[in-house]
């Protein structure tokens, strides 16, 4: 293939406190990777789930922490809901629901961090591009 799987990786800043590690090992599995730190899971909303898998992205995937190390207390909790909600729709529009994904990694945890990068390429190399984004122009934003 001679397109790379473009994966977007929105990532709890507690969970993942160094965002390179996993660009790095997603980039050394073939893969265009961006990863996003934000201030907690709970933050990201559905719409920006579906709007970053429209615009840009052939798999969407996010990271929290686990529920009893969460500083927002409920942060996990309520990225799995919203996952679960996002893929729902996308079986909807008649897309595979595994394009928007989720894992829970401790702090620190190397190991784990592997574990979720070996994941992510398994899943992104699995599906490959989305159909929509294949062959079709980058697309342009105007300032209007």
């Amino acid at each position: 293939m001679n397109e790379k799987i473009n994966v977007v990786v929105l990532a709890c800043s507690q969970a993942l406190p160094q965002p390179q590690a996993l660009k790095a090992s997603l980039a050394g599995a073939g893969l265009k990777a961006q990863v996003v730190p934000e201030p907690c899971s709970s933050k990201i909303e559905v719409y920006q789930l579906l709007r970053i898998l429209a615009r840009e992205a052939d798999m969407v995937w996010m990271i929290g922490c686990p529920e009893t190390v969460c500083q927002y207390l409920e942060g996990s909790a309520r990225m799995g809901k919203r996952v679960a909600y996002a893929q729902t729709y996308l079986i909807e529009l008649n897309l595979e629901p595994q394009r928007v994904g989720m894992s829970i990694l401790s702090p620190g945890d190397a190991e784990g961090l592997k574990a979720v990068a070996a994941g992510i390429a398994s899943q992104a190399q699995f599906l490959g591009p989305l159909p929509c984004h294949a062959g079709a122009p980058a697309a342009k934003e105007s300032n209007k």
